[in-house]
């Protein structure tokens, strides 16, 4: 048997307002071994708030024979730990390690990893598995995976992308704890929530989107028709009728989100969503389909307040369009959400005040102020760390809801940066005019009860960073 597991990870202060969305870069791997007659579960330590010790106890219960992990930067430390376990265990049970972290930074496999997957893992972890159970293959021959060799990590050929998405067969839900899953706290409406997948990467080069260099700049996307028999899946089969497309872009051809939306309508399935969007792919016209289609939340990832600071992230986007995005999007009912990011290199008081201006100026219903995190991999990543910009090495500070960030600019220390995120918060949230416009329109007590305590999570955690300074 070969378990899967989504290692734990923990929001913090900000716990209350942060979603719960399935792993299903797990999901899918599960659903192309089963495609091959491979018996697979699936651990989601995430969702389901274990501890190690309780991952302890079921990698001990179900006694596989591999064991796969995901991780992200900021649970690679955790990762390492379940892999440890894992060997002391049973040191014959053979570990596989993938996900963003191990993909943008092989060399930090350790010991207790045998093997790596790359990128995309369906084809990768079949034909490895493939080896390992049934000593097909020839391990040199694997696209796609490294492994050790007299204790250094050899990589493979790397694997080309898969080109048509539509062939993969569906994420494996029946194998996830379904109920565990919510949604930001902000619009959790009582609604059965789960996030989709509709599309991998993005074609664009900012120079710290760590998706665009593990997909190459490339997107690809399954149909609209595909998207929708997903969904119809998920509807029927579980009740879901609370979707959050978790593409890096959703938005990227508009004519697509078009034709989904009027399919969502034709299908007569009473659904709400939620999608991430750039503010130079939004019309009139196309937010007023999506709403009508049931869209009910768009995340914009702005970055920056002033044009200087798109130009040097290559972020081909204006504050025009910005403000533009926001407007339409409330007007048509949708609940617009502003991120922005704090601590390019740059950055000094002037360009962060910019920025903080821009967002009060925009008005967003949900304004998010993230400290810069520099992944591994990103043009971002290598400039600071040649400046020595990057004082820490600490993989768990790859998490925006620590006290004190991993960075410092050319131009502040890290406990200014801290103090300038912390003011940020507290200047657009800290004030009577938001709080009335925040507390009117909830829909019942769950999420006004998640709002509170996020809110409360938030400015003690603005509090903690202002006073670092």
């Amino acid at each position: 048997m070969i378990l899967l597991i989504n290692p734990p990870f923990d929001y913090g202060p900000l716990k209350s307002a942060s979603s719960k969305c399935p792993p299903l870069g797990l999901a899918y791997i599960a659903s192309y071994l089963e495609k091959f007659g491979y018996e697979v579960k699936i651990l989601d330590a995430f969702a389901c708030e274990y501890t190690i010790k309780d991952i302890k106890k079921k990698i001990k219960k179900e006694s596989p024979s591999i064991v796969g992990v995901t991780t992200v930067t900021a649970n690679f430390p955790v990762a390492n730990k379940i892999l440890k376990i894992t060997k002391e265990m049973d040191k014959d049970i053979k570990t596989i390690l993938g996900g963003p972290h191990i993909t943008l930074m092989p060399h930090t496999a350790t010991k207790d990893t045998d093997y790596i997957v790359i990128g995309e893992g369906e084809l990768t972890t079949v034909e490895l598995v493939d080896y390992l159970i049934k000593g097909k293959r020839k391990i040199h021959k694997i696209k796609g995976i490294g492994y050790h060799v007299n204790k250094k990590m050899k990589l493979n050929e790397p694997r080309p992308l898969i080109e048509n998405l539509n062939e993969l067969p569906m994420p494996a839900y029946h194998l996830l704890p379904i109920r565990k899953y919510r949604p930001y706290g902000a619009l959790d409406v009582g609604r059965r929530f789960i996030s989709i997948i509709s599309s991998r990467g993005c074609p664009f080069s900012c120079t710290f989107c760590a998706s665009s260099v593990i997909f190459g700049h490339r997107w690809r996307a399954l149909t609209p028709e595909k998207v929708i028999e997903q969904m119809k899946a998920l509807y029927e089969e579980y009740g879901i009728t609370h979707f959050y497309f978790q593409d890096d872009e959703f938005n990227i051809n508009p004519d697509r989100t078009m034709k989904i939306c009027n399919l969502i309508k034709e299908s007569g399935m009473d659904v709400i969503w939620e999608c991430l969007a750039r503010v130079d792919k939004i019309s009139n016209n196309l937010i007023k389909k999506m709403a009508e289609a049931g869209c009910k939340a768009i995340i914009y990832g702005i970055e920056c307040g002033y044009e200087e600071g798109f130009k040097k992230i290559r972020k081909k986007v204006t504050l025009q369009q910005a403000k533009n995005a926001i407007e339409i999007t409330k007007k048509n009912g949708i609940l617009a959400r502003a991120s922005f990011i704090i601590g390019f290199p740059w950055e000094g008081r002037e360009e962060i005040r910019k920025t903080i201006n821009f967002a009060k100026f925009l008005n967003a219903d949900i304004t998010y102020f993230n400290i810069l995190t520099p992944y591994p991999g990103t043009e971002i990543y290598d400039e600071m760390k040649a400046k020595g910009l990057i004082v820490s090495s600490d993989w768990t500070r790859y998490a925006s809801h620590g006290v004190m960030p991993m960075v410092r600019t050319e131009k502040l220390t890290q406990k200014e940066i801290a103090y300038w995120n912390g003011r940020a918060y507290l200047e657009l949230y800290f004030n009577p005019k938001f709080l009335i416009k925040k507390f009117m329109p909830f829909q019942n007590f769950t999420e006004l009860k998640r709002s509170v305590k996020a809110g409360l999570g938030l400015i003690n955690l603005a509090l903690k960073r202002v006073s670092q300074k």
